[in-house]
């Protein structure tokens, strides 16, 4: 069985402006199309043509009816197929559209505060739009820092405020100090609770009884060794000792001289003087016995350059961050290590570089907490 297709055309309504030259087959071409039901729309007459529209799908009928009668005319086509036609107003407007964000990005738009109830995030918004209400631009914005310390100036109970701009946002997220407070205890019990917030990772504790697991979010003043101890129905004081470990995130800021200045050692060497005589710059001496001592001296003796770098992006993983993890290393207790380091972002500016550093920190945040 054969089926017989039928081609479905497309309606074409687009419109074809016409301008026919006056002659006197003019009315005649009008009367054709008008036999062959051909719409006409918005005819005109000017002194030397008739000029009127019509559907694009007509234009064949048109063509023959030019052939027939032998007029002069001139097709416009009022649309086109081009997806961006070249015209003033296409160009404005895509440059509107390429402008207009990108003038978009260099303001902050919306401060976002979230604070744990509804009261402290309405006192905490009262007191940003006083100081630096949206939209603001981000060049007169305060540093993370000053906004940091401009809140907890104002609000005592926060221990720490988050502060975080993403794109045309930036978000708020304070964090209250625990309330009760660490007080002399002349029976020298405790419990040990939290002295900031993590996730705790290990035990390493002497005596008291756990109060949460490993691998549980915890937050500063929450219990997380008791010193009582629970045995049927009575509590037996024992007192909490040990540490308690637990991973945590602290952003660091820095700021130093995009140019630094440092020596190498590019020759070093053994030297054999008398003891009367003066060394240059020596790192190392040797003991010598004291009979020998009163007579020579044998020490390394090492020549140093002086070298002015300039600072680029190609030194932040070689110089920048090894100085960096040294620094916080250092100022971090015992038994501390850092396990994760993120670099945020860093600017060259002003003859500076500055940057954000985002460390992962294991740490015994476990503290003494009097049992009364």
């Amino acid at each position: 069985m054969h089926y017989k297709l039928k081609r479905m055309h497309k309606i074409d309504y687009r419109r074809v402006r016409v301008s026919v030259q006056k002659n006197q087959k003019t009315n005649d071409l009008l009367q054709y199309l008008h036999s062959h039901h051909i719409a006409i729309y918005h005819l005109r007459s000017t002194k030397d043509a008739l000029q009127f529209e019509l559907a694009r799908q007509h234009i064949g009928v048109l063509r023959k009816a030019r052939s027939k009668y032998r007029v002069k005319l001139k097709l416009h086509y009022l649309t086109t197929d081009e997806l961006l036609p070249k015209r003033l107003t296409t160009f404005i407007s895509l440059l509107c559209l390429w402008l207009i964000p990108m003038l978009c990005n260099y303001w902050i738009w919306e401060i976002d505060v979230q604070a744990t109830t509804p009261e402290e995030k309405f006192a905490i918004e009262r007191l940003v739009q006083e100081e630096f209400a949206a939209p603001i631009l981000k060049k007169s914005l305060p540093t993370d820092q000053e906004v940091r310390e401009f809140i907890m100036q104002s609000f005592r109970e926060y221990s720490w405020v988050h502060v975080a701009k993403v794109g045309s946002k930036m978000t708020i997220q304070p964090q209250l100090a625990p309330k009760n407070e660490v007080k002399e205890n002349n029976d020298g019990y405790y419990h040990l609770i939290a002295r900031n917030s993590g996730v705790i990772t290990h035990f390493d504790i002497k005596s008291g009884e756990r109060k949460v697991a490993p691998n549980t979010t915890v937050y500063k003043g929450d219990t997380l060794v008791s010193g009582l101890m629970v045995v049927g129905e009575k509590q037996l004081l024992i007192g909490a000792v040990g540490d308690v470990y637990a991973d945590y995130w602290l952003e660091s800021d820095f700021i130093i001289p995009l140019e630094v200045q440092y020596e190498i050692v590019t020759e070093e060497a053994w030297h054999i003087t008398f003891a009367n005589e003066g060394l240059p710059t020596e790192i190392k001496s040797l003991s010598l016995p004291d009979w020998l001592a009163r007579y020579i001296r044998i020490a390394k003796i090492e020549t140093r350059e002086k070298v002015v770098e300039t600072l680029t992006e190609e030194h932040i993983e070689s110089r920048i961050m090894p100085l960096l993890h040294e620094k916080l290393s250092q100022s971090l207790p015992m038994k501390s290590r850092i396990k994760k380091e993120n670099l945020l972002h860093i600017q060259f500016e002003g003859g500076k570089v500055k940057g954000k550093v985002l460390y992962l920190i294991n740490e015994n945040i476990a503290k003494p907490y009097p049992i009364h």
